[in-house]
């Protein structure tokens, strides 16, 4: 049977082509995966789900707008400062987003299914660049998805079909 050459990611998807892996993200990608994997044949309580986070996002947003135009920097400073300490432990910890990465350069690939309402599925492909060992984490569409379950197989089918070793957490 031969792999699948694309695969759905949390923020867009990521393409097999000529001996890499492609990965095309954006938040854009992101907005398209809420409105298919949740608006469009989903139930009501997955449209629910994805009112409920437009909503949170726009309020925030419009908190933190409200409070930068009445001079308040405190809660802006706060949640950038927490963005920033989030990035600097990811990068810390190895973590790169690479937009493009040669399949012979990745070392392992562990597969997470997740629980459902709790973390996401994902993968986790640790390469080789510049002498070091880096991480490439590729979030996944939830479980609760319309597809969920079978968008983390299809992806860990893609990198068994291309002769990896896909380490299972659960």
């Amino acid at each position: 049977m031969t792999p699948p050459t694309e695969i759905r990611t949390k923020r867009g998807r990521a393409r097999f082509v000529d001996g890499t892996v492609r990965f095309e993200e954006s938040i854009g990608g992101y907005l398209r995966a809420l409105l298919r994997d949740y608006w469009h044949g989903g139930s009501r309580g997955q449209r629910a789900i994805v009112a409920g986070y437009l909503f949170a996002i726009l309020y925030g947003l419009g908190v933190l707008a409200w409070e930068l135009g009445h001079g308040r920097w405190r809660l802006p400073g706060v949640v950038v400062g927490l963005v920033g300490l989030g990035w600097l432990i990811g990068r810390a910890r190895g973590y790169r987003s690479v937009d493009s990465l040669d399949l012979d350069r990745i070392e392992s690939v562990a597969a997470t299914r997740g629980s459902k309402g709790l973390t996401r599925p994902r993968l986790v492909l640790t390469f080789r660049t510049d002498g070091k060992t880096r991480k490439r984490r590729l979030l996944l569409p939830s479980l609760y998805a319309v597809d969920g379950d079978e968008a983390f197989e299809r992806a860990v089918a893609a990198f068994e079909g291309r002769g990896f070793d896909v380490a299972r957490d659960r």
